[in-house]
């Protein structure tokens, strides 16, 4: 069986070398992101993100070698990106000759990070050797993300999950993530750039709104939602800002918002909703620390998870931390030391392990933690790597800020990417966004490089992307 397995794979890379450098991109990133929950997050005993990022790194060696066509651009934030993924570099190194940390569960540590980050050069790369793949994968990502979010509300309605996607019972409902939420975001922050600058649009970008608005209710996940209301703020702010918000406009958007909310209402699921909106500010507001089962989900447990995490981090070393310490490396003094964190299930070696609870009849804790990525990141990088990836958001706001340059796709696109970005920056508080999905802001941020501004010196000959809207 291995054979044939193997036979497969060889066959499926050969083939994968064939197609066109665009669609090599596509179907990589579309298999990183587990098919857009289309398939399962586990084939054939691996992760489904591993065989992508496979992938994705021969698509970048193959763009090595060919000329590009379209000169990149030096901005402050890519700089700081360089700076940060020589840090990252240093961190495997120092893990694997100081730390003497296993090699394959340094790898297995190090993969979503290095492997994320790095993407967003060699995105950059493929961009500029092939002009117009962004566009060719921003429509790509649209009309997939719009033809699934149907089967995602579908699952609300009859109570079932119809999607590779981890699903929880919430007051009698179903409450699910989606991994290709991020895109539904960036869409939708485009589509009501747009509208708010009173360009026209068509019928399937309302529809697509209202489908992203209902997936984004149908999380029941209050960061999420704190998130969207805060990056709408950032968003009606910069519009004012820029002079493009049209009074006229903001009018018919408030209108639909409002048919929205009474369709919410009459089906239930405004109450939830509101329900996990009030529940998220209390818990800003939440400062009892007595038990971390109880302070886990909180947004002050999660703070203080990271602060845990960061003293930690500070005795190990000051610089990089415990460095890419796989979760089956983690020393036993240390695991009984944890106040915060969540209760892990076992091993690969032993799947019972840590379910079992100790004497005192508390589940064992884990050192990593889907609940914050910063606690994650002070533990893998060291307070040096938090600092050069806060220093790398705060280049990039600040240079989007002070910058006026127009970007190939317009201005609704720049400006949707640059929300999402914030919108990332939020969920690190309330997720692994900017940990164990770094692929996602590699992608924003590559897209995000077209936008002009200080050229490098390029002897190619200079291709310039006409101005595009990204929906046909």
């Amino acid at each position: 069986m291995t054979g044939i397995i193997a036979a497969l794979a060889v066959v499926g890379l050969v083939g994968f070398l064939f197609l066109p450098l665009r669609t090599k991109v596509l179907f990589a990133y579309f298999i990183m992101m587990q098919g857009f929950n289309l398939i399962p997050n586990q084939l054939f005993g691996q992760y489904v993100w591993d065989y992508g990022a496979i992938l994705m790194l021969v698509t970048g060696s193959i763009a090595l070698f060919r000329q590009p066509k379209m000169p990149t651009f030096n901005h402050p934030y890519l700089i700081a990106l360089k700076i940060f993924l020589a840090w990252l570099f240093i961190c495997f190194v120092w893990s694997l000759v100081i730390y003497q940390y296993p090699l394959l569960n340094t790898i297995k540590a190090a993969r979503y990070m290095v492997v994320g980050y790095s993407m967003t050069l060699i995105l950059i790369r493929v961009f500029s050797v092939q002009p117009g793949i962004l566009e060719y994968l921003m429509k790509w990502f649209y009309w997939l993300s719009f033809l699934i979010m149907p089967i995602f509300v579908l699952q609300y309605l009859l109570h079932q999950t119809l999607l590779f996607v981890k699903a929880i019972e919430y007051e009698g409902a179903l409450r699910a993530i989606p991994v290709f939420l991020p895109f539904c975001l960036l869409n939708l922050w485009i589509i009501i750039v747009k509208a708010l600058a009173s360009e026209k649009l068509r019928v399937h970008e309302w529809l697509y709104a209202a489908l992203a608005l209902i997936v984004i209710a149908l999380t029941y996940t209050r960061g999420v939602y704190l998130g969207v209301l805060i990056t709408s703020g950032v968003l009606i702010w910069y519009m004012s800002r820029e002079g493009t918000l049209k009074a006229s406009s903001s009018f018919k958007v408030l209108g639909a918002g409002v048919v929205l909310i009474t369709v919410l209402v009459a089906s239930g699921g405004a109450t939830k909703v509101a329900a996990r909106i009030a529940s998220g500010l209390q818990a800003i507001g939440s400062g009892d620390s007595a038990h971390a089962a109880k302070n886990d989900d909180t947004f002050t447990g999660r703070l203080g998870l990271a602060a845990e995490r960061f003293s930690l981090s500070w005795e190990r070393n000051p610089l990089l931390g415990f460095g890419f310490i796989h979760e089956d490396d983690v020393p036993r003094e240390i695991r009984r030391s944890l106040r915060y964190g969540t209760p892990l299930a076992g091993t690969a070696a032993d799947p019972t392990l840590f379910s079992r609870t100790d004497s005192d009849g508390h589940y064992t804790l884990g050192f990593y933690s889907a609940d914050i990525a910063w606690a994650d990141i002070v533990i893998a990088t060291g307070p040096m790597g938090e600092f050069l990836l806060v220093a790398l958001l705060v280049t990039l706001f600040i240079g989007h800020y002070r910058g006026r340059s127009e970007h190939p796709m317009g201005y609704a696109v720049r400006t949707g990417l640059f929300l999402q970005l914030v919108m990332t920056s939020l969920l690190t508080f309330d997720g692994d966004s900017l940990f164990g999905t770094a692929y996602i802001p590699a992608f924003l941020m590559a897209a995000y490089s077209l936008t002009g501004g200080k050229r490098e010196e390029s002897t190619s000959p200079v291709v310039i992307l006409r101005p595009a809207n990204l929906l046909p």
